[in-house]
């Protein structure tokens, strides 16, 4: 499949797990995106702050901030940023983790261990639906 990812289109992963955060990483950059990459939720907002981010994928269970918190965080700040597309990964696979995270403003969930392709291909469809909406 061929994707037309607009020029230093950014995401940030957010990881705690450095060898997953890598893996992640790599295939990314392959399909041409910028990636950052934050250990947890805290760096994920630091990070947010200073730079332009178009899609986030977060993992649920982190020290010092999990994925559940990040999601209320962005999701309370001022557009743009509190409208960008969050992808929440989880090795949780509870329907009730599922659901909480999805009303808390997650826009899409997956269950670890993941497929990095599916995961490219639902980053993709959450990207162009963001762009379509305006």
């Amino acid at each position: 499949m061929t994707r037309h990812w607009p020029e230093q289109t950014t995401v940030l992963v957010v990881e705690d797990d450095p060898a997953t955060a890598k893996i992640i990483q790599v295939r990314l950059e392959m399909e041409g995106l910028k990636v950052l990459v934050a250990g947890n939720g805290m760096e994920a907002l630091d990070l947010l702050q200073r730079e332009k981010v178009d899609l986030i994928s977060t993992d649920l269970m982190m020290p010092a901030m999990n994925g559940f918190r990040l999601v209320q965080e962005v999701r309370d700040l001022p557009p743009p940023k509190g409208r960008i597309p969050i992808l929440l990964l989880s090795s949780n696979h509870s329907e009730q983790d599922m659901v909480r995270c999805l009303a808390a403003g997650a826009d899409d969930y997956m269950a670890k261990p993941i497929s990095v392709q599916v995961m490219v291909e639902r980053l993709w469809r959450l990207f162009e639906r963001s762009h379509r909406a305006g």
